[in-house]
């Protein structure tokens, strides 16, 4: 796999990996890595990123026959453009379609890309499908946005109360959240439908802004004792890494013939 790194004007930077269009690292004008990346992450063709944003499509998890998070993660996309734009920003658009391999698992026609954009202290990911074929398809998917914090403990996840969301670690569907912020205590993974346009995950030293369009769905993910049985997760991974995706899974997104869906999700960081 080959790697592309982006500098804006303001120097911000970000690194991305072919294989999967995959962000590796992210670090904002204010000056520190926002994404959190397992040190035994094998960077081997074929094998998935353990880190780092890795883009879900067209399957969630082990929900279809698909392997597991689909193939779109560990295939090879085409970088289409670099460049520094007029405002200072950097961006980079990737793009993947079928090919026989794909089809053969996955027998529909289209085109997806993705576009970064990063600037300051915001950095903004858009994921186009398209529906290139002459069939129906339907399709689930997310940014697996892993974001590196200093210390679970002392983190919060701001925006998700009052909303139902599937617990994927008990098996119970239409879970309410009725406490005021979200802390991580123990394993946790859970989609939550129907959120904001807009979560905060707050530390003691920043906040960050996290905000979607397109995506109805948020995963929020964190292994806790169970990164042991991750063969990829660094020993204490789990203490320095939550997850916060935008997604569509609980209703996945239908296309027609010719048409496309758009979804984006963009990360600020706040003092």
């Amino acid at each position: 796999m080959n790697f592309l790194d982006l500098q804006s004007k303001d120097g911000a930077k970000a690194r991305i990996a072919s294989q999967g269009a995959h962000l590796c690292s992210w670090i904002p004008a204010c000056g520190s890595e926002q994404l959190f990346m397992s040190t035994r992450s094998d960077f081997k063709e074929g094998i998935a990123i353990r880190g780092g944003v890795p883009v879900v499509f067209p399957q969630f998890s082990n929900l279809g026959t698909l392997p597991k998070h689909g193939f779109a993660r560990t295939s090879e996309w085409r970088l289409l453009e670099s460049s520094v734009v007029d405002n200072g920003a950097a961006q980079a658009v990737y793009e993947l379609k079928e090919n026989i391999a794909r089809l053969t698992i996955w027998p529909h026609v289209f085109r997806t890309t993705l576009r970064f954009t990063l600037h300051g202290n915001a950095l903004q990911m858009t994921l186009e499908i398209q529906n290139t074929g002459d069939t129906h398809f339907s399709f689930c998917s997310a940014l697996h946005t892993y974001l590196a914090v200093r210390d679970i403990r002392q983190v919060s996840l701001h925006g998700l109360h009052g909303l139902h969301y599937r617990d994927t670690v008990t098996g119970k569907d239409h879970c309410l959240d009725n406490d005021a912020a979200l802390h991580i205590h123990a394993e946790t993974d859970r989609i939550y439908g129907g959120v904001p346009a807009q979560l905060e995950l707050r530390q003691p030293h920043q906040t960050t802004v996290i905000s979607s369009t397109g995506f109805a769905d948020a995963v929020v993910w964190n292994p806790g004792t169970g990164a042991a049985n991750i063969s990829d997760m660094e020993a204490g991974g789990e203490q320095r890494m939550l997850c916060v995706e935008a997604a569509t899974i609980l209703r996945p997104v239908n296309l027609a013939p010719g048409e496309n869906w758009i979804g984006s999700q963009t990360l600020e960081i706040r003092a």
